[in-house]
């Protein structure tokens, strides 16, 4: 967007196609946003089930 604003006025078509262009990438942005909070959920899970087996694996020593 900047380079965009420091090349001058948009032309029509370009306008047009940004305006086609922004909703696909918030789409894009969101879609990323809620992988990464997957991965992080499941990262927050994967380390509850080690430190169970952990104090498990502990208690039968």
């Amino acid at each position: 967007m900047e380079e965009l604003a420091e090349q001058g006025p948009l032309t029509e078509e370009q306008e047009a196609e940004l305006a086609e262009l922004q909703p696909k990438v918030a789409q894009q942005k969101q879609k990323k946003k809620e992988g990464d909070a997957e991965r992080h959920r499941a990262r927050k899970v994967a380390a509850a089930v080690l430190r169970s087996w952990r104090r498990w694996r502990s208690r039968g020593r």
